[in-house]
């Protein structure tokens, strides 16, 4: 019985579901498992550390705020986050007037894997060759590769279907291994 419990407790769909009845403690155990894929997803789009933690707690208080609107159907709550995620994504753009291009020496005075490994050539490599991808591709690839969502997922995110999806992820991949054969 304690394991179900266990089992039951740690379920993002049970969790919503507290949440949404008002439960601040369960959505605290959502914020847990949900932030640093929401924050990786976003820190790709926005390349900037400080400014992926802040769209990421916008992320988490809009997701709070309107989570009485949360519908299961057939829906997992992450992709409600990355669907808020990537409208914030966009949202920060559209306002920005500018690339604010981030000073290198704080790169080097932080620890955090991601920042290690965009400072590389490689990553330079491949983010460059992302943006030659259409903005669907990118999301498409984005989504499943960095983040691990499933095709499925990744459909209700960007409201497309499944097939859709695959041919975004398949013809996204050729275009990537052409520009780094290159």
């Amino acid at each position: 019985m304690e394991l179900r419990k266990a089992k039951k407790e740690n379920n993002p769909l049970f969790l919503m579901r507290l949440a949404k009845s008002g439960d601040q403690n369960a959505f605290g155990q959502i914020y847990e498992l949900y932030f640093v894929p929401v924050f990786r997803y976003i820190f790709l789009r926005v390349q900037n550390k400080s400014d992926a933690e802040n769209l990421a707690q916008d992320v988490f208080l809009k997701a709070y705020k309107n989570i009485d609107n949360f519908q299961e159907k057939n829906r997992e709550p992450l992709t409600l986050f990355f669907t808020i995620a990537r409208n914030t994504v966009i949202d920060f753009w559209k306002k920005k007037k500018e690339i604010l291009i981030e000073d290198e020496r704080d790169l080097m005075t932080t620890e955090d894997p991601l920042e290690t490994i965009k400072k590389s050539d490689d990553w330079r490599r491949i983010i460059s060759s992302l943006e030659k991808l259409s903005e669907d591709q990118q999301e498409a690839i984005n989504l499943r590769f960095i983040s691990g969502l499933s095709s499925r997922e990744i459909s209700q995110i960007l409201k497309k279907s499944e097939e859709a999806i695959r041919q975004l992820q398949s013809r996204g991949l050729r275009i990537l291994r052409e520009y780094l054969n290159e």
